[in-house]
């Protein structure tokens, strides 16, 4: 197909994309107030001290002192804007690429960008952050635009403080740095730990020793204040001594689900690789994959984690080569882009989700083959 059609194509997807996450962060932020959603937002340092996730909540309560706008607004105003830059350089990074169908079906994938649509839930979370902060610097690499690593160091650690999570994904920025600037391996791996990771440690380490717990005795009082009455307290209640294997015992099938759209995704991934003729740093992958075993040990929304893997790498792929397929990969890929419309994987526990009547055919022989092993042992 030609490249200007699949960019009118992408572009369409994008703008749907956009309209899915603006509505549903609207009914998450503004109408309902959740606590899981917005009160992840407005986690702050004025209701108690120095604390996690608190970096925008405090510049947003500061806003809301000085003008009396209201709280969810100014959150929604914010969330708003940064997916209407981040969707518009998104755009800008497909259109000025001479894409082929497999960057279509890459965007359309349910663990990457297509989990906006398959599970609007998505919408709204601190990661938005991480992506948007990713593609500028993927955009700055493809127009050769100079970034002190000083620069980078400061916008890690803006990303730590807004959610430690961004601590996980840190390989992301070292393989785009590796491998879009000049200079020796060993050069551009002692800035990637001296920049980059050093800097992280420490403020984690920061985050962990001296941060205070979310919520404090004054934070309820504090909201009501600020005319805010969350209709539940959301992450401000989480229990750190929530029993997460348990939770994975009791959701045993679920949780091994995600598996399949794990390899799915990398079955995806594989063949655009193959297909495009793109080699990635696996080396960088493998470090990648090693710091984000923690996190799924630790939180159980592992749709999330997968998403967020999966979009930065979209992103970081978007510029590397595409090649002109040939009439029998194109037939392949419309297929694969089919196939990801049926399914789709959500943000906890529902790890792969298809045709009712296939589903149950998957947990059929999932239970069959569990019961045999067990048996056995």
């Amino acid at each position: 197909m030609k490249t200007k059609l699949i960019n009118y194509i992408i572009g369409f997807i994008l703008i749907i994309y956009y309209y899915f996450s603006i509505k549903t962060s609207y009914n998450l932020i503004v109408l309902n107030k959740g606590g899981w959603y917005f009160g992840e937002w407005i986690i702050n340092y004025q209701d108690g001290g120095f604390k996690r996730r608190g970096l925008l909540g405090t510049l947003f309560i500061w806003i809301n002192e000085l003008t009396d706008i209201k709280l969810e607004h100014i959150v929604f105003a914010f969330i708003f804007l940064l997916y209407t830059v981040f969707f518009s350089l998104l755009f800008k990074l497909f259109w000025k690429e001479k894409n082929n169908l497999l960057v279509v079906m890459l965007v359309l994938l349910p663990v990457g960008f297509g989990m906006m649509v398959k599970d609007p839930n998505i919408a709204s979370k601190k990661e938005i952050l991480f992506f948007f902060l990713y593609l500028v610097y993927i955009l700055c690499l493809r127009s050769k635009v100079f970034i002190k690593d000083i620069t980078i160091t400061f916008f890690i650690i803006i990303a730590l403080l807004t959610h430690e999570a961004a601590f996980f994904y840190l390989p992301f920025v070292g393989l785009a740095y590796f491998m879009k600037n000049s200079g020796s391996s060993i050069s551009k791996i002692k800035k990637i730990l001296l920049y980059q990771f050093f800097p992280s440690v420490i403020i984690m380490l920061l985050l962990y020793k001296f941060g205070i717990d979310i919520k404090t005795e004054n934070t309820v009082s504090f909201f009501k204040a600020h005319g805010l009455t969350l209709s539940e307290m959301g992450i401000f209640d989480y229990d750190t001594n929530f029993d997460v294997l348990g939770h994975y015992k009791g959701h045993f099938y679920d949780y091994q689900t995600y598996a399949i759209s794990i390899l799915l995704g990398t079955l995806a991934f594989h063949i655009y690789c193959k297909f495009n003729k793109v080699k990635i740093n696996f080396i960088f992958l493998a470090i990648q994959i090693v710091f984000l075993l923690p996190l799924f040990y630790m939180a159980v929304d592992w749709g999330r984690w997968i998403n967020i893997f999966f979009s930065l790498l979209t992103i970081f792929i978007a510029l590397e080569q595409k090649l002109v397929l040939s009439r029998k990969q194109e037939i392949i890929t419309f297929v694969l882009i089919l196939f990801n419309l049926t399914w789709k994987m959500l943000l906890i526990t529902q790890g792969f989700l298809t045709f009712p009547k296939l589903d149950d055919f998957l947990k059929k022989i999932f239970y069959f083959i569990y019961f045999k092993i067990h048996n056995l042992l």
